[in-house]
């Protein structure tokens, strides 16, 4: 019985060690969706949003190694139902990509949801670009009661690292994304 106390002490120093010795993993900030503003159109909602906090150093050593650094969205409106699971009633999910070009020292910038790519000079002008979604149409399934309360939810999902097609099939269970969101939830006016 001499050990017991020993055992629980040297615990414990393990414990606080690993805490000092890996402070970001501690008080790193998590990426988050703000700045939303939803607003109804004839076939669904129009969504605008921010992604907050997306870039962490090993992502920007990334962009700047010139690595292609994709951040996917998805944007899903749910129809609350009380003694159910709530149903998706409709979604959209889109990428916007970022590459370092160090021929040209330039960025490109992809917004996936309006199919345009275009090239600014400086990191931040291209992290602000990258971070801002305008005016996304998420299209309402026919299926939605016109009084039926719906729910708006937002993810994003930051990847700089893609496995070649055939791993990426075999190992769907691997993530390795660098930063993600938790889902945004706010309910949207019938």
């Amino acid at each position: 019985m001499k050990n017991g106390p020993l055992k629980r002490w040297g615990f414990f120093c393990l414990i606080l060690s690993l805490w000092i010795g890996f402070p970001p993993l501690a008080f790193s900030q998590k990426a988050t969706i703000r700045e939303v503003t939803a607003r109804r159109i004839d076939s669904g909602w129009k969504v605008s949003f921010s992604l907050v906090d997306g870039f962490n150093e090993k992502t920007e050593e990334a962009i700047e190694s010139g690595v292609e650094t994709i951040f996917t969205f998805f944007v899903e409106a749910y129809q609350k139902r009380p003694w159910l699971w709530d149903r998706k009633v409709g979604s959209f999910r889109f990428h916007h990509t970022l590459r370092f070009d160090p021929i040209r020292n330039e960025y490109q910038v992809t917004l996936g949801e309006i199919g345009e790519s275009f090239f600014v000079t400086t990191l931040e002008e291209a992290k602000r670009k990258v971070s801002r979604v305008e005016d996304v149409e998420v299209q309402l399934s026919t299926l939605v009661s016109p009084r039926a309360p719906l729910e708006l939810r937002i993810k994003a999902q930051v990847d700089s690292i893609r496995l070649p097609f055939p791993l990426e099939q075999l190992l769907f269970f691997v993530s390795l994304s660098d930063a993600e969101t938790d889902w945004y939830i706010q309910p949207l006016p019938p």
